[in-house]
């Protein structure tokens, strides 16, 4: 089984450019299923349910998410009945801390976490929580979405999962890293990249960056205009011997 998870969606107007180029990615690394981390996609921040609905479209089979899982606030009416899970050591009683995605006759499951470094959040330990998910989970495969800020965090999950889950995936800093590795067949990057305007700041636009920089005085962000896109993400081959694969693909519109 070939997976394509794509990493954290940018602004709304980067579903289009998927969808115009998810087909040929599919293609072209022999996909069977495609996987998006999706916490900012509307306006930057957040999921509503009609950006949700056009990753449904595309064919999307599961969207994992993250700190802005609930910067807007309609996705607790839609969440729960919806192919979303949001971090799994968040306390609330909104959603799900993994999904199950079936594939011919096998089951993957979901799972997504949040890191407690440099976060601000009341988080249960997610080193406990995936302790607890594995009592529970029945699944052919397991894959985490690891949202956090530090590689250190992400990394010691890694080391103490593997060979129990099949990926760890790091997702947030939005900038893709070059250390994808197999131990003890799980698969692993530090994070995955984005998916959004590529002269950017992490996706947002650069002189409102730029100036909180300079300043130091808080400025509204707003997801960038830039007509580039890059497209980020890795390709897992869940065989025998499993694999990880970048994707990295810049296009125009």
């Amino acid at each position: 089984m070939r997976i394509l998870y794509l990493g954290d969606i940018v602004g709304e107007a980067t579903l289009p450019v998927l969808k115009a180029n998810l087909e040929s990615l599919k293609r072209e690394y022999k996909i069977n299923l495609v996987l998006v981390n999706a916490e900012n996609v509307s306006g930057g921040k957040g999921l509503i349910e009609k950006h949700y609905k056009q990753l449904k479209a595309m064919g999307v089979a599961g969207i994992s998410m993250g700190n802005h899982t609930f910067s807007k606030s309609e996705i607790k009416d839609y969440m729960n009945e919806a192919t979303i899970c949001r971090p799994a050591n968040y306390n609330t009683e909104y959603g799900k801390g993994y999904i199950y995605i079936n594939y011919n006759n096998e089951k993957i499951a979901l799972v997504n976490m949040l890191g407690r470094v440099f976060s601000n959040t009341p988080l249960d330990c997610p080193f406990k929580t995936m302790d607890r998910l594995l009592s529970e989970i029945m699944a052919d495969h397991i894959i985490v979405d690891f949202h956090g800020d530090a590689t250190s965090e992400k990394k010691a999950f890694f080391y103490d999962f593997s060979g129990r889950v099949d990926a760890v995936l790091g997702t947030h800093t939005h900038t893709q890293t070059a250390d994808e590795q197999v131990y003890n067949n799980t698969c692993f990057i530090s994070d995955m990249g984005m998916c959004g305007p590529y002269n950017s700041i992490l996706g947002d636009d650069k002189e409102s960056i730029i100036k909180r920089f300079r300043t130091g005085v808080y400025e509204p962000l707003k997801v960038s205009q830039d007509k580039e896109f890059i497209i980020s993400g890795v390709v897992l081959d869940l065989g025998s011997k499993k694999t990880i694969t970048r994707v990295l693909k810049k296009v125009n519109i």
